[in-house]
Parts: C-alpha cells; structure tokens; sequence
C-alpha cells in the first residue's frame, strides 16, 4: 500500500511541476509575476521529483524528524532547492551543471522577492521591456532544465508529451527576443568585422554568441541577445577524419565524431590536453577533481587544468595538508589539515 501511496505522490508532485511549466509560458505578457514564480516554483519540483525516485527520504528536511505518514499527507517540511541540488549529486551522483545551478538560483531570488517584497514585475501590465528581460531569463532556465531533461529522460519518460509540449511553446517565446536580435544587429557586424567570431546560440537560436579563446583549445561563447554563456573544447577528431569537434564543457556532453562517429574518451582528452608533457618515467602527482569526485583525471592545459570527465577547469590544484592529494574545484584548501577536502575527513574525521 506504501508503494502505491509514494508512487501517486510521485506522480502527482511530476504533473504538479508540468503544469507550473505551463502556466509559466502562458502567463508571461498578461501576468509576469506569475511566470517567474511559477517556473521557479516548477524547476524546484522537478529536482526534488528526481530525488524522490531515488528515495522519499531525501526530499524532505531532515529525515530523523519525520515518517512516512508524515511525508505522503504534506505534513513534512522538504529540502530547499540548494539543498535538492547538493543530494542530488551526493547520494544520486547526479553533477549538475555550475552554470544551470547559477540560473535556477537566480530564478529562484527573482520569485523570492516577488513573493516576499516589491519587484518591477508585479505590475498588473509588463512593458516590452521588462517582458524581454523576462523571456531571457525563462528561456535560459529551461535550455539548463531541458538539458537535464535529456539527461533524465529514464526518469521522466512518462512525460515525454508534457516535455515536448513546454519546449514548442518555450521556442515561441524566443519571437520575443528578435526584437533584441534586430537591435543589437549593427553592434554584432560591428565586432565581426574587428575579429569577433559569432555562433548560433543554443538558448535562443541567433547567431548572437560571441566567441573568446579562454586557453589553447578552451573556448568561451556567450550571447549578447538572451546571455547564455557556455564554455566548449575544439579538437580535431582522434580518427583524423578531418573534422574540429566541438565539445561542451560539461559533465555527460556529446563526445561523438558527427562525421565518423569516433567516440571520444577521457583518456583521448587527456592526451590532447595534456601540455606538460611529462616524462613517463618521471614521478606524476596525479590530480583529483572535486567537482565530479573523479579520481586522477585532472590534466594541466597551458595555464589552467580541466578535468577530462566533467570538463570543469581551474586556475590552480591545490593539495590538501591531510591526504596530500591534488585537485581542482575543492577550494584553497587552507584548513584542510583539519576539515578535509572532498577526498578526506581530514584530522577532524
């Protein structure tokens, strides 16, 4: 019977995210208040739909304070959205993207103060432009949210028709933004003609994402009509097939050749990124990323070093004073003699 119970509240709380997704697109020119709040509130369902397939006891606060009746007739206080994400990652080793996180954090403070204090928004009519500000933002929170979709897409197969539905009508929306596209037009043949290369953006479709070499084969594009901002590796293909590939730096991108279907693999990274060339023979400090918990797969790339699983990048592997292990993404590590990084307990444990 318990099953059957937690089965239904799962369904319920996934139906109860879709249709907050919904109303959202819908409600954006006659009530945008609503449509931040309510893509907001749904994002926030969705993450904690995902942990619920894992275990119910990770959706709510603290799980020593409350049982399963507590928790079936919404009597139990849940986690919150920050919390969701970090047990998400530690007990369904599910890394999500920094820069999806930084989204729905920010989507998330825009419905905190709509909700709690005055925002611009809660007007009864949008102007046109705050009614733009409010497609980029939206239109950014679900290219990161549809991207954990694909990612999902065992999880949420169910609502696959709901899924496809939310992102026809998210694609309607980007007509909002050509406005933007048209204004920034002479700004952008600008910058190409002093060198600036642009790509077609993936949030919002136009060929607005100006492109900066980070570091030797890392490279940075962000979008001057919608903002999204993405970090990608250009190699040629290891079959020598003859083809750049472009890489999306972040955990479980497509690593496949387009043209020869050559799968790329952490350690084909490795080698291509690698530019310190140490000696085999030498003694290697092997370097860990904390990022992903992933052992040994850091390597150094000119001046910064990246991480050949997730593709997570810093500027410095500091090494923790407890376990002596190198790595990236795990602080400066000043105290870890005491406190441990993410590979230790340190002293304290």
């Amino acid at each position: 019977m318990s099953k059957k119970r937690l089965n239904a509240a799962l369904r319920d709380l996934s139906e109860s995210a879709f249709d907050f997704l919904e109303r959202s697109v819908a409600e954006i020119e006659t009530h945008p208040k609503y449509s931040v709040i309510h893509f907001a509130t749904a994002v926030e369902l969705i993450l904690k739909a995902r942990l619920m397939r894992e275990h119910w006891t990770l959706v709510v606060e603290r799980t020593s304070d409350v049982t399963l009746n507590d928790f079936l007739s919404g009597k139990a206080k849940t986690a919150t959205q920050a919390d969701a994400i970090k047990r998400l990652k530690n007990a369904c080793g599910e890394n999500i993207a920094s820069d999806a996180v930084a989204q729905f954090e920010k989507i998330a403070a825009h419905r905190n103060r709509m909700i709690h204090f005055f925002h611009e928004a809660g007007r009864k009519e949008a102007d046109d432009k705050l009614t733009e500000e409010i497609v980029k933002e939206i239109c950014l929170s679900w290219f990161h949210l549809d991207r954990l979709f694909s990612e999902w897409s065992d999880q949420f197969d169910a609502f696959q028709a709901e899924i496809a539905s939310v992102d026809t009508k998210m694609k309607g929306l980007r007509e909002f933004l050509k406005v933007t596209f048209e204004r920034l037009k002479p700004e952008i043949s600008t910058l190409k003609k002093a060198g600036t290369a642009f790509n077609i953006c993936a949030g919002c479709g136009f060929e607005a994402a100006a492109v900066e070499q980070i570091e030797g084969m890392l490279f940075e594009q962000r979008c001057k009509v919608c903002g999204l901002g993405e970090t990608y590796l250009e190699i040629p293909c290891l079959a020598e097939c003859g083809t750049l590939l472009h890489i999306e730096a972040e955990y479980g991108s497509d690593r496949t050749c387009p043209n020869c279907e050559y799968d790329v693999t952490a350690d084909d990274l490795a080698e291509v990124l690698d530019t310190e060339g140490c000696d085999p023979s030498d003694f290697h400090m092997p370097i860990n990323c904390a990022y992903c918990s992933s052992l040994g797969t850091v390597v150094q790339h000119h001046e910064i070093f990246i991480c050949t699983e997730c593709l997570e990048r810093d500027v410095g592997a500091p090494t923790c004073e407890w376990c002596n292990e190198a790595q990236i993404g795990g602080g400066d590590l000043e105290h870890g003699h005491y406190t441990g990084c993410e590979f230790c307990d340190g002293h304290a444990g």
